[in-house]
């Protein structure tokens, strides 16, 4: 049986005193991501459809608030940017070259 999209959720548990997070999904990418991006083993499987992990806390990074850059801000950065590449381009020069 098929889970609906809906269906497909990932929930990450952790409190403050201890330093495991607790992680159960529905998701074949969550599942991919665990396994062979982070090298986790599922602590539980259920009927092939469902996985529980458990990780560092520390692994779990807080979502950061987006920076909001003024127009004069936006500009600079803009103008700053080609210059960037091309000296990011570049390849360094070493002692003895000309």
């Amino acid at each position: 049986m098929r889970l609906t999209k809906q269906e497909q959720e990932t929930i990450i548990n952790f409190n403050q005193k201890e330093d495991t997070a607790y992680i159960y999904t529905c998701s074949k990418p969550w599942m991919t991501h665990m396994e062979k991006h982070l090298g986790l083993t599922p602590t539980t499987v259920y009927e092939q459809q469902a996985r529980a992990y458990e990780c560092p806390k520390a692994w779990i990074k807080k979502p950061r608030k987006p920076r909001k850059l003024s127009s004069k801000q936006k500009a600079r950065l803009s103008q700053r940017l080609p210059l960037e590449r091309i000296l990011s381009s570049k390849t360094p020069c070493t002692v003895g070259d000309s």
